[in-house]
């Protein structure tokens, strides 16, 4: 009752904060379901977009998870911000040894695979990069969006929340509509009933595949302060007929 309270009640603050791979079991359901279901099925190269980009974090970390992967994937991400500050720092990326480490589950073979380490300072290598552009740009724009047109993967993880509620519906809307059929979204970081209302709406369907165990890597971050922040990630819970869309992360359009 609390948490339902603090989420209906607080008001939303845009926290500009990320860490490098964030989600390892969301990545492993990218890595061992979705993609080799989207893999052939698409001209390359695929398309990935991703919003709320900060400085860099998440798509620099999927792309070392795509090359590690899937070495000669062809594969475009083009990141989005509204802040221009931290996309300014984004297309230079150098992190200390603090911004690297920071998330629980990051690892010395990531690291390794990621970075060049020049002093006290750790570059992305060139390679992991490579198919990277950093632009600002506001998903809550729709003709932004509709110029943007569609996708094969559209990420916008931990920055829904932080949207008041007509905002976060509104970008949804738009988010959505950057998916052609067969396309995948990923959105960690959302209401949950409002997550089980859109994802119904625009007919999206839930990837039912380690849904706890990618819930519960949030948790790892954001599950200590869930019954006092709107951001919290409550408990894992099978009780609601609606449990899988309340937990689940990635959505796909359904193909023609």
């Amino acid at each position: 009752m609390k948490h339902w309270l603090v989420v209906k009640t607080t008001p939303r603050t845009n926290r500009v904060y990320t860490q490098f791979y964030r989600f390892p079991h969301q990545y492993r359901a990218l890595v061992e379901q979705v993609l080799p279901q989207m893999i052939g099925n698409t001209a390359p190269p695929l398309r990935i977009l991703v919003f709320g980009c900060c400085s860099g974090a998440e798509p620099i970390s999927l792309s070392a998870v795509l090359r590690h992967h899937f070495p000669k994937l062809d594969y475009r991400i083009e990141a989005y911000d509204i802040v221009p500050e931290v996309i300014e720092r984004a297309q230079d990326p150098r992190y200390s040894r603090e911004e690297v480490y920071q998330g629980p589950f990051v690892t010395e073979q990531f690291v390794s695979e990621t970075f060049d380490l020049a002093g006290d300072v750790y570059r992305v290598k060139p390679e992991i990069l490579q198919p990277i552009t950093f632009k600002v740009g506001d998903m809550l724009d729709t003709n932004f969006i509709t110029k943007l047109g569609q996708a094969d993967l559209v990420f916008a993880q931990n920055v829904l929340f932080h949207l008041p509620a007509p905002n976060a519906r509104r970008a949804f809307a738009n988010l959505q509509r950057l998916l052609h059929p067969g396309a995948a979204l990923f959105v960690n970081g959302m209401d949950m009933g409002m997550r089980v209302h859109l994802t119904k709406k625009f007919h999206l369907q839930p990837e039912e595949y380690l849904i706890e165990e990618i819930h519960n890597d949030a948790r790892q971050d954001r599950g200590d302060a869930w019954a006092s922040a709107y951001w919290g990630r409550k408990p894992f819970s099978r009780r609601s007929r609606e449990w899988i869309r309340e937990h689940c992360t990635i959505y796909r359009k359904a193909s023609v």
